[in-house]
């Protein structure tokens, strides 16, 4: 039903044509039901005024109608006239009632269509404040919608219709392999896609996207998917700047650390220089000889070069702790690493007169892991067991490190210390950044030791001593996954 605009002088044409009608109606010798025509009142009304002022209208046609009746037929009675009247009555009724609904039906289709371009406006601001767009594909035919964002996301304009052909033209060479899998996976109507690529612009432009897409069957039995897809390049870009971030600073924190030991280095440096040193002059003595012994100059080279490989060895574990560089997962023996980082912190252990017992299963699968990240966190743990001990008496200080298998097949670490323990009130804390129990903390070691680990697939935590143990301390715990090859 079309609607007129509402004007006095549209309201003024409708009174007259009512009276105009109740004119002809009562002074006209015409012998027909006039009153019919104000059927026509009715239904302009409709156009003009809303359900209240067409209730009105109506309601002035039935009174003109009986007022003509009346004046006109008040002194003789005439069944013909009664019936008239009844009929105009009737129709009148009967289009009020018929305009009332068709009035309600279109103000709530007006109401619906209103709705439902808010609904469009909204859902259109809320994907393109997201970034994220929507479409549809049919399988096997082809046929594909998306919305203005997903046009927007893959750099196409809004009246360009979506093709495979324009998608994979704008994804980055690397990824179209992938994405073409998955455009066959829709033609075959094969389960959910979830898939993550890269789209290469045309102005050089990379953008990182999500797509999730869920196949359905419409009525006709087609298989359609309907799916989403995410800009999430601003996610990706902060993902990589805060793994750039952990790196530098886990790098710092080796640097820290080596600074703090310096003394132990040197011993370890030291050890095998004075032993070249030593032998060397052994060696010379052999030689010059009346009679050189070259059997024992033999010995004492070879044991040079064990001395020097052992140099040489220690000053490539510094270098690689203090090297910046991106992690560098391989095979590795847990064993080996646990030793070598041993290595490191020996002569600390000497001078805090700290007593190591080792207990390293020799029979463990290897772990696929980077080995300078590994070898920080133990050095780490290392350190904060013997300075959690220092109060302790002599002969009191006891480390232990242990590795086995646990029953979900993952290899377990702990580091135990026989200190005073660790208050319960910290432990929630413990792994959380800038928090440190030491006055001159940085609170970075134990986060930074979470990370590495659950960057390498496993967990980290803190088991506290038993109330009735007879030895205090706490240990500190990791698993990594063990590496089986395929």
């Amino acid at each position: 039903m079309f609607r007129v605009p509402r004007t006095p002088w549209m309201s003024a044409l409708l009174i007259l044509l009512m009276l105009l009608i109740y004119v002809i109606d009562t002074f006209s010798p015409l012998d027909m039901a006039i009153a019919v025509m104000y059927v026509v009142v009715v239904l302009l009304s409709a156009s003009i005024w809303a359900r209240r002022g067409v209730l009105l209208v109506t309601c002035a046609c039935l009174a003109l109608t009986f007022l003509s009746y009346a004046m006109t037929h008040s002194e003789v009675f005439s069944g013909a006239a009664s019936g008239r009247l009844l009929v105009g009555l009737l129709a009148i009724s009967v289009t009020c009632v018929l305009v009332l609904r068709g009035q309600a039906a279109t103000n709530a289709l007006i109401a619906r269509e209103e709705a439902l371009r808010r609904s469009e406006a909204f859902l259109a601001g809320t994907q393109r404040i997201s970034k994220t767009g929507s479409f549809s594909f049919k399988a096997p035919g082809g046929e594909m919608f998306w919305s203005d964002e997903a046009a927007r996301i893959y750099g196409y304009p809004l009246d360009v219709a979506p093709t495979m052909a324009r998608i994979l033209a704008h994804t980055a060479p690397e990824d179209r392999h992938i994405v073409q899998e998955a455009i066959d996976q829709t033609l075959r109507c094969e389960g959910e896609i979830d898939l993550r690529h890269r789209l290469l612009m045309p102005d050089g432009e990379l953008k990182y996207v999500h797509v999730l897409s869920r196949p359905r069957h419409t009525r006709e039995g087609e298989c359609e998917y309907l799916g989403a897809l995410t800009d999430v390049t601003a996610a990706v870009l902060a993902e990589q700047a805060l793994h750039r971030s952990q790196v530098q600073l886990a790098h710092a924190t080796r640097v820290t650390m080596l600074g703090e030991l310096a003394a132990s280095i040197a011993h370890e440096v030291n050890q095998p220089l004075a032993a070249i040193s030593t032998n060397g002059e052994a060696c010379l003595r052999w030689l010059n000889r009346p009679q050189p012994e070259l059997d024992e100059a033999k010995a004492t080279v070879t044991s040079i070069l064990e001395a020097s490989a052992r140099a040489t060895g220690v000053i490539r574990r510094i270098r690689a702790l203090a090297r910046r560089s991106d992690p560098q997962y391989v095979e590795l023996d847990l064993k080996s690493v646990v030793e070598e980082s041993v290595d490191m912190v020996r002569r600390e252990l000497n001078t805090h007169h700290v007593a190591l017992m080792l207990g390293l299963a020799s029979d463990l699968p290897p772990v696929n892991g980077d080995r300078v990240q590994l070898q920080q966190v133990f050095i780490n743990l290392l350190m904060n067991a013997m300075q959690a001990m220092h109060a302790c008496q002599p002969g009191q200080a006891v480390l232990t490190v242990q590795t086995q298998r646990n029953a979900d097949g993952a290899l377990q670490v702990s580091v135990s210390d026989s200190g005073p323990g660790i208050p319960a009130s910290v432990v929630p804390r413990l792994f959380e950044a800038f928090y440190s129990t030491k006055d001159d903390g940085m609170g970075m070691g134990l986060p930074i030791c979470r990370s590495i680990i659950e960057n390498h697939g496993g967990r980290i935590w803190v088991k506290q001593a038993a109330p009735d143990s007879p030895v205090a301390g706490a240990t500190i715990l990791f698993t990594l996954p063990a590496h089986e090859p395929d």
